[in-house]
């Protein structure tokens, strides 16, 4: 059975392959279609990924495009993982995502998760940001957080061109208390998106206004304020903001 042109297999046909020509055996998307899928059955470490791939060979040799009757080593899988571009594996995961999902995600969720599974240099777990779309169930795209020097706002930010880009049905982004920052906020809203992001005590002045403005608000004026920003939108080089002019007395 050959993989279709929207399988995951032909999406990882797509990468380059980082191995020298000689001594190569097995084609490196059936490769490291055996890593990705016994990754997600479970297995942390090669030794045992090579072991479950030796019990389940016929029918991953066949799903996959593999011509070996024998299952390769544990060594072979982590070579050909070792040396392939993460950029790359990104970009044909995400395309393959695109295209398989049935309905485009409108709105995903952002938090920072420690992996139990990847580790760093040192041995230490990875910390990395989520941004997972809860209709679909996956996770659209995922940022190291680094060493603490980062935080997942920054991180966040620093990478929302590059989600909308690879997403583009994204509309709505929601959060916990930790990224209510008037900089992401302002750059979601810049992107023209929407986002959804809890205030807590542990910022109490803006918890209190935001208190105050909604203590006082009406359906009517959630609609009126709705149709201000849709006519400043509809305006040339409009943002749907009303822009404020100080004025001071004409002196004498």
């Amino acid at each position: 059975m050959s993989p279709t042109s929207d399988s995951l297999v032909a999406a990882f046909r797509q990468l380059t392959d980082p191995r020298h020509r000689r001594g190569v055996r097995h084609p490196f998307a059936g490769l490291l279609s055996v890593v990705f899928l016994g990754l997600l059955s479970r297995h942390p470490d090669f030794a045992s990924l090579a072991r479950w791939a030796k019990r389940h060979w016929p029918a991953l040799r066949e799903a996959f495009g593999l011509t070996r009757p024998y299952a390769p080593h544990a060594t072979t899988y982590s070579r050909a993982a070792a040396a392939f571009s993460i950029d790359e594996f990104r970009g044909a995961l995400a395309g393959w995502l695109a295209r398989v999902m049935a309905d485009a995600p409108t709105a995903a969720a952002v938090d920072g998760k420690t992996s139990k599974q990847a580790h760093d240099a040192d041995g230490d777990p990875i910390h990395v940001l989520n941004v997972f779309a809860h209709d679909a169930r996956v996770c659209l795209a995922d940022w190291p957080i680094g060493d603490g020097k980062e935080t997942e706002p920054e991180v966040l930010k620093a990478h929302l061109d590059e989600l909308f880009a690879a997403w583009p049905s994204l509309r709505v982004l929601t959060g916990d208390a930790l990224f209510c920052q008037r900089p992401l906020a302002r750059a979601i809203v810049e992107a023209g998106r929407d986002y959804v992001l809890a205030v807590k005590d542990n910022q109490p002045d803006l918890h209190e206004t935001i208190r105050a403005a909604f203590a006082d608000a009406t359906p009517a004026s959630a609609s009126a304020t709705a149709r201000g920003k849709n006519a400043g939108r509809s305006r040339p080089g409009g943002s749907g903001a009303t822009r404020r002019r100080r004025t001071t007395p004409a002196r004498r």
